[in-house]
């Protein structure tokens, strides 16, 4: 990405001074990002949708229309364009669009301090206390089976179908450890769970905080839609209670830490205590199955040769995948005392 391509872009829409300078954020894994300064300050975030995953845009602009019609603050400020739109579309295919920046933010991609995970529980409970009674029926699916379990072992195994007998050896143990974990978590879909408007992608650097380590509010929200509230209570579990990242090749040092659950939990109370009973008693399984079927997407990518999520070196999925997977084994021996904590 330049500078005059960057400039190209900004003229559609409608924008304060001129750009300087930009620098490009490399956390996510799907969609193109940067941060825009114009006249020196850094003022917007310019994002291009990845239309390989998300294969219709609009959809995601409407249920962001959706939302905002029931509160504002739901973490993004879309700048119109000149077209009375909130995104300009390029070549016919790629979608941008450009957000206020809120002076000050940050997000953190890993953590061990107690009072960001009481934050984030206190963001994501806000978040699901303001959106409880949404009538569902007027949401678009965004991404079709997008946290079914059933649906992504389905996929890994096609992919495995494809492999030579020497890759399926290569493969072996970890292909073994999925088949025998995935059963766990079969009771998460057999069971009738309430459906709830839900962010479905809230892990740790996905909840903006201020200078003060304050939360504000959830980012990223291409993907909310209907769900389950065991999804967001996972993913940001998982994220706040493994003190490594993803991509830590050391299986010895993911751990799960206690005092952040807790910590957590504090915060979350008050969704804890509006939910129904079966919703209660699976959250602690959920901490085990977000990472477990992102491991498995993990695998999944990397077998299929690095197709949806972008990658830096060549077994960066695989190395997420063993990452993740690890971990689901480590929450899995720590159910007991995450129901305890829940119920306490």
């Amino acid at each position: 990405m330049d500078k005059h391509l960057l400039n190209k872009i900004l003229s559609n829409f409608e924008i304060t001074g001129s750009l300087t300078s930009f620098k490009k954020i490399s956390s996510g894994y799907i969609n193109d990002t940067f941060k825009i300064f114009t006249d020196g300050y850094p003022r917007y975030i310019l994002q291009k949708i990845n239309s390989k995953v998300f294969k219709k845009p609009k959809d995601i602009f409407y249920n962001i229309d959706l939302i905002q019609k029931k509160s504002m603050n739901i973490g993004i400020i879309l700048v119109d364009s000149k077209f009375n739109k909130p995104y300009i579309v390029i070549n016919d295919t790629e979608f941008w669009r450009l957000m206020d920046y809120e002076d000050g933010s940050q997000t953190f991609n890993n953590t061990t301090d107690p009072e960001i995970a009481l934050e984030c529980g206190k963001v994501l409970s806000n978040f699901h206390i303001t959106f409880e009674n949404t009538d569902l029926s007027k949401f678009k699916y965004i991404l079709k089976d997008f946290h079914s379990l059933p649906s992504r072992i389905r996929q890994f195994n096609n992919a495995c179908k494809k492999l030579n007998k020497e890759k399926i050896k290569d493969f072996s143990d970890l292909i073994n450890t999925i088949n025998t974990l995935s059963e766990k978590f079969q009771i998460v879909y057999s069971s009738k769970l309430n459906k709830r408007l839900c962010h479905n992608d809230s892990k740790l650097n996905n909840i903006l905080f201020d200078k003060n380590k304050k939360g504000l509010y959830l980012i990223d929200i291409d993907t909310i839609m209907p769900g389950l509230i065991l999804y967001d209570f996972g993913d940001t579990v998982r994220t706040l209670v493994n003190p490594t990242s993803e991509e830590e090749r050391d299986l010895k040092k993911i751990k799960f830490n206690k005092k952040m659950f807790v910590s957590f939990i504090t915060g979350f109370k008050p969704t804890l205590l509006n939910i129904e009973q079966n919703e209660r008693d699976l959250l602690p399984l959920s901490v085990a199955l977000m990472p477990f079927m992102h491991g498995v997407r993990a695998l999944t990518d990397h077998l299929n040769g690095n197709k949806y999520f972008k990658v830096s070196y060549p077994d960066q999925n695989l190395v997420r995948a063993k990452n993740l997977i690890k971990f689901a084994q480590i929450a899995l021996n720590n159910e007991k005392y995450m129901k305890k904590i829940i119920n306490s």
